[in-house]
């Protein structure tokens, strides 16, 4: 299969005309063009030809399109140099499917969050906020919410927070059990990542903070133990989110933690603004020096084994020696380098690092790694399955945008959205560039097609954050959630036309074919506007239907509760590993209906800073469900056959089973092969 290349970097040039402190510009930024009319209108002739989920539409890079007046700050050091005059979404012509009812405060959830944010410093951190997670932290079968919150920098400085953990008590109720339950963290924490780290049935609790994260330890009581310092995780740093996944089958959860970078008070503390006005911004990401990422692997004995330095590999060209050669037609004799391929450790600096997905990317049943990152290159680390992983990055087509640029990566998911059994990604970036949609063309190749599916000129006016690839309908297609807000309150100060608080927003997935903004008639949550960074997502009241929850940056948490009104049937798998990992992260349901084929992977991280329900919740439409096939981390197989819809099923691998699908093959039927 032809490779498409994503990282070439191109120019562009802009007229600027000189108006007072402003400079209007004559461009079209990168992502603007064919397949979305900026216009504010779609035509649906341009839909592209619905497929069968076995065909790729030809990669095509977007034209650019017309677009309103932009206007350049003057700010020195200002990350929006470029700033949107104006901008109108799509236009909808019927009321979205979709309907959400806010209900935190009435399910008795009062948290607000905390980020620290001094109007007079700006210190960098305490603009990317908290995230959020979703867990049966109690085993009573229903999720609870663990919000995490910041404190006041630099540390030491007051005393905020702390993160607050609700417990579900069924029926539309909560209980804040922070106190008892031993997760009441003060810190500067930005991200949750949730899994089972000794396998026994408990989930545990992993926080990205700035400064040294922590690890506690569920004790099957209702009750965490702080294991930080025992476990050898409490490294100093400046965390994000991350994932948990097993990525050498050993059957233990490891670790993998995005870093952002390296910020001491007050050394790397840069002012941006107007000082005349006491007026300041956050400054650019660029000016935060990189740092590496960790990746911890699980001993398993509850210690773990920082392995970024060894894990993560390039293939180079070295000198192993030298030899003479002679000239076949003259029979000269000369001396000339012996150079053999070998692999060696890459551990990257360069990544701002925020949202973290583990899932089979390149379909060989091995769990990959994809990393969003700020202005810097999104990382894709494929997993080789002997304990390594090979840095495709720069080959991918997910580094950068269609133009070859680096964009301000932060929440990503991945999920089939077309229906070919390949996850794509998506990552949500800054305002004035755009969510991209990179589409999955198999073998870890990726192509940014956002202007194809139609995401491209709803999203560039926004800041996203957190985000989900979530079927809200149950009709088996990915429905598509981002939380925007931007990082500054004051740029209407400076005579910017940037407002703070953004609608969210929610794209119906049209059978695989292109996605539609579908916020009209929602819900009162989607005519407002609010400054969201992390989002998780779960069925919080076992309806069936997919929840979220959003907490939203010095401000109170949202819950969205999924009231859609919809006929379409589901299942929900509670996947229980025995050789494999007990999460099953890295497990893949293969759903057959007779109409079509739902392939749902159980992933680790994804969103951005938050952690999701542990639960596979699969929307089949209409059913039923002739087959259902698990393919475990191992290579077993488990089969089912006329699966009972609405309601949960508990699968647990058979342990004495022998693998029939071992991983480093083929999971998915390749394009090239008949479906057998």
């Amino acid at each position: 299969m032809k490779r498409f290349w994503g990282s070439r970097r191109m120019s562009a040039v802009a007229g600027l005309i000189r108006i007072g402190g402003l400079a209007t510009v004559a461009l079209a930024l990168a992502g603007c063009g064919g397949g979305d009319d900026f216009s504010g209108g779609r035509d649906d002739a341009h839909t592209p030809t619905a497929k069968t989920g076995r065909d790729k539409p030809s990669p095509k890079a977007a034209t650019p399109a017309k677009k309103s007046a932009e206007v350049v700050s003057t700010i020195a050091g200002d990350r929006m140099s470029v700033i949107s005059t104006s901008s109108t979404l799509t236009k909808q012509t019927e009321p979205s499917p979709f309907r959400f009812a806010e209900v935190a405060r009435e399910w008795g959830v009062d948290f607000t969050h905390y980020s620290g944010t001094l109007q007079e410093e700006k210190h960098f951190p305490t603009a990317n906020g908290s995230g959020v997670a979703l867990l049966d932290y109690d085993g009573d079968g229903l999720l609870d919410v663990y919000f995490a919150s910041a404190t006041t920098l630099p540390l030491g400085t007051s005393e905020h927070g702390p993160n607050r953990l609700y417990r579900n008590l069924g029926d539309g109720r909560f209980e804040d059990a922070t106190e008892k339950s031993g997760l009441g963290f003060k810190g500067y924490c930005h991200g949750i990542i949730v899994g089972d780290i000794n396998n026994d049935g408990h989930p545990d609790v992993f926080l990205c903070n700035y400064d040294r994260n922590k690890l506690y330890l569920n004790n099957g009581d209702g009750t965490f133990k702080d294991i930080s310092e025992s476990s050898g995780i409490d490294e100093p740093g400046w965390s994000s989110g991350g994932a948990m996944l097993d990525y050498d089958n050993d059957g233990f959860l490891d670790i993998y933690v995005a870093n952002y970078g390296t910020w001491i008070y007050p050394e790397d503390h840069i002012k941006v603004g107007d000082a005349e006005k006491n007026i300041w911004l956050y400054a650019s990401p660029r000016t935060v020096k990189g740092a590496k990422h960790m990746f911890y692997r699980n001993n398993g004995d509850l210690t773990f084994t920082n392995v970024y330095d060894k894990v993560v590999t390039v293939e180079k060209e070295e000198v192993v020696g030298q030899k003479e050669e002679t000239d076949p037609e003259t029979g000269t004799k000369k001396i000339v380098d012996v150079v053999e391929r070998t692999r060696v450790p890459n551990p990257r600096t360069d990544g701002h690092g925020f949202g973290v997905v583990a899932a089979d990317l390149n379909n060989d049943g091995l769990i990959d790694l994809f990393v969003a990152n700020d202005m810097t290159p999104n990382f894709l680390f494929l997993n080789r399955g002997d304990g390594t992983f090979d840095d495709a990055t720069e080959i991918s087509g997910a580094a950068y945008d269609h133009n070859g640029a680096a964009q301000s990566g932060m929440g990503v998911d991945a999920e089939d959205v077309d229906g070919d059994g390949l996850p794509e990604l998506f990552v949500t970036n800054f305002s004035n560039e755009y969510n991209v949609l990179y589409q999955n063309f198999g073998n870890g190749n990726f192509f940014d097609n956002t202007a194809f599916f139609g995401l491209a000129s709803d999203t560039m006016p926004f800041v996203g954050w957190g985000t989900g690839l979530v079927d809200f309908d149950n009709d088996g297609w990915p429905d598509l959630f981002t939380t925007n807000g931007h990082v500054d309150d004051n740029r209407r100060l400076l005579g910017q036309p940037v407002d703070y608080e953004e609608i969210p927003l929610l794209f119906r997935n049209m059978a695989g074919k292109r996605f539609r903004l579908s916020t009209r008639d929602v819900g009162p949550y989607f005519e407002t506007t609010h400054v969201g960074r992390g989002a998780a997502f779960g069925d919080l009241n076992n309806d069936g239907k997919v929840d979220i929850v959003v907490n939203e940056k010095d401000r109170p948490g949202a819950i969205l509760r999924n009231d859609t009104p919809t006929d379409n049937h589901w299942v929900r798998l509670v996947l229980e590993g025995t050789k494999s990992n007990r999460d099953a992260i890295g497990a893949l349901a293969i759903v057959e209906t007779g109409d079509r084929t739902i392939y749902r992977q159980r992933k680790g991280g994804a969103s951005m800073e938050s952690a999701n329900d542990p639960r596979l919740t699969i929307g089949v439409g209409a059913g039923p469900i002739k087959k259902l096939k698990i393919v475990w981390p191992s290579g077993i197989v488990t089969e089912m056959e006329n699966v009972e819809l609405d309601r949960e099923h508990k699968i647990i691998e058979p342990k004495d089973a022998e693998p029939t699908m071992p991983y480093g093959e083929p999971r998915v039927p390749r394009h090239d092969e008949p479906t057998p």
